[in-house]
């Protein structure tokens, strides 16, 4: 499994593909967007977990997926 990724990667990786940062609590970051899954992403010691990465980037998979069938229709 591969060690854990810099919140700052993660983040930039977000907000280039849609989402913003809404809010911080605790160390929960929580990222919103229109037509985009909420995310909440704990981040400890400035890093994050693989898990979420992956789900970050499954996401951004299934949002350009969904904006190229609708570009196709």
């Amino acid at each position: 499994m591969p060690s854990e990724v810099r919140y700052a990667l993660v983040r930039k990786l977000l907000e280039n593909n849609g989402w913003q940062h809404e809010r911080t609590t605790g160390s929960h970051h929580i990222f919103t967007g229109e037509g985009r899954p909420q995310f909440s992403i704990p981040v400890h010691k400035g890093k994050v977990k693989p898990f979420y990465v992956k789900q970050v980037e499954r996401a951004i998979e299934a949002v350009r997926k969904q904006q190229e069938e609708g570009d196709k229709a």
